[in-house]
């Protein structure tokens, strides 16, 4: 357990967020300015801060382990990457594809999807107003991407990859004085997810990182390693977020995804590098995603 346990239960938990937020948001804010500037740099890729692992505690899981079956009933909601932009054979405005990790999860594992209720561009005001109606107390599980177009991180990776110096900065200044606010944006998010779903587990999906950033004398490093700095700076916001609402003992979980091997600058990325669908998950991607959900639910039984 954690040391702090004076006064609001919360406050603490508060704190700690915008003060993890805080200094990735610096880290995040010196790569991406010099990657834009391109400023001569000898640090290396950055990676995520380690964790330390929590002491033994009898609270019990708010997240059951209970078996998937043919009949769970499944809903998907969140922005792009829960829709499967870029996956191919999107259709509507949403751009919802048959490719996107909740279908291929479904026909894998075997369970109920009801709706993929995700759409491309959707920030957590749009999920709040048009996608809960997707759950109900019937519902056994919900899967939720959500929080990077608060912040704008298409716009920021298509400027700073783009070599817009001028667009990065405004857009990287504005994004990150939205950091302190995501916190508050997430928690409301997940609370209303668990209310309109009372009966559901909820696994919350991490963002890959973009690029492979492992080569410092690499023509993109900089740019690379900045949208990689503020990847990792959003899931973890999302991380902690998800963090307060299992301190609440609702059933959520975080399930990061990672691309190694198969990111932008990789010889086989998983990631479109082009276009309109630049930065979003391939169909390759998306049955990634699929198969970590797999490793943690299991398949119906």
């Amino acid at each position: 357990m954690r040391p702090e346990a004076s006064r609001d239960p919360r406050a603490p938990r508060a704190s700690r967020v915008l003060r993890a937020v805080a200094v990735l948001a610096a880290a995040s804010a010196a790569l991406v300015l010099s990657g834009c500037s391109g400023a001569p740099s000898s640090a290396g890729a950055p990676r995520p801060a380690a964790t330390s692992v929590p002491a033994p505690t009898q609270t019990p899981d708010p997240f059951p382990k209970e078996p998937l079956t043919a009949s769970t009933r499944y809903v998907a909601v969140g922005d792009s990457f829960a829709a499967g932009m870029g996956a191919g054979a999107e259709q509507g405005k949403c751009k919802l594809s048959a490719n996107s990790y909740p279908s291929v999860f479904a026909r894998k594992a075997g369970v109920d999807l009801v709706v993929n209720a995700a759409c491309a561009g959707a920030t957590t005001s749009d999920l709040l107003k048009h996608q809960l109606i997707a759950l109900d107390e019937r519902t056994d599980l919900v899967t939720v991407s959500i929080g990077g177009n608060d912040l704008g991180v298409a716009e920021i990776a298509g400027s700073c990859a783009a070599g817009k110096a001028a667009a990065c900065r405004n857009q990287v200044t504005a994004a990150l004085s939205l950091l302190n606010v995501l916190p508050d944006r997430l928690d409301t998010v997940y609370s209303a997810i668990a209310q309109a779903a009372p009966n559901a587990r909820i696994v919350v999906t991490g963002y890959t990182l973009l690029y492979d950033a492992s080569d410092p004398s690499a023509p993109d490093f900089q740019t690379a390693a900045a949208i990689n700095a503020a990847t990792i700076g959003l899931n973890e916001v999302i991380r902690q977020a998800v963090d307060q609402q299992r301190a609440d003992g609702k059933p959520l979980t975080y399930l990061p995804v990672d691309f190694t091997g198969h990111a932008i600058g990789d010889r086989r990325p998983w990631l479109n590098t082009s276009g309109a669908d630049v930065f979003h998950p391939t169909a390759a991607g998306y049955a990634e995603y699929a198969s970590r959900l797999i490793q943690l639910l299991g398949k119906a039984q």
